[in-house]
């Protein structure tokens, strides 16, 4: 994000973490010697792509804690704008109910899962003050979509039978009520599955 300067930083970052594993390198090398041998020449290599592993690992983390930060950002400047924040989590709640990506915690993503971002969101929200005239729909905005509707319905025939690594729902989840959870409440007990925002009340009963 612009604002936040997340580009430069994470530039900066992996700038720093490619001197640091040069530099480590040349250590290892200076203090044992070299690859005297071909047992410490596998235990350099293993032991620098190890480094460069973690190393990698640390910057991904660093991503997504940048996107959590966009996050929160986008949501005071719709609102800043007049417009209903709670768009953001209507928004990651249709993504991950419809497209299934990001479902779960990993070291190896660039982006939190959705249901992290969509909670903490909604957690910024709450320190909104609310704005009764808050824009929630536009005429323009209607028409836009009933324009993209057949460009949509087309997209979808032509992909229709593709083979896709992406992981898709055979059914839809229902539309969001509320979002529920405890403030003392884990995370991860609020996606145990993908509708998490439904009223689960009303579907055990």
């Amino acid at each position: 994000m612009l604002t936040a300067r997340h580009s430069n930083k994470l530039m900066k970052r992996a700038t720093i973490t490619s001197l640091f594993y040069q530099a480590a390198q040349i250590a290892a090398m200076v203090l044992t010697g070299g690859a005297a041998s071909i047992g410490m020449y596998y235990a350099l290599q293993y032991g620098f792509y190890g480094l460069e592993l973690v190393l990698d690992l640390k910057l991904l983390g660093v991503s997504r804690d940048y996107e959590l930060e966009a996050d929160q950002l986008g949501a005071q400047y719709a609102w800043n704008a007049g417009y209903d924040p709670g768009g953001f989590v209507r928004f990651f709640d249709k993504m991950a109910t419809k497209k299934g990506y990001v479902n779960g915690v990993s070291w190896f993503r660039t982006h939190p899962p959705f249901y992290q971002r969509m909670v903490q969101s909604e957690r910024e929200i709450m320190f909104l003050q609310p704005k009764p005239e808050a824009i929630t729909q536009t005429s323009a905005f209607e028409q836009m979509k009933k324009d993209l509707a057949p460009v949509v319905a087309k997209a979808e025939k032509e992909e229709m039978g593709k083979p896709s690594l992406l992981i898709t729902h055979e059914e839809g989840c229902e539309p969001a009520k509320k979002l529920e959870y405890r403030p003392d409440q884990p995370i991860e007990e609020l996606c145990s599955s993908l509708p998490l925002i439904t009223q689960r009340g009303s579907a055990q009963k």
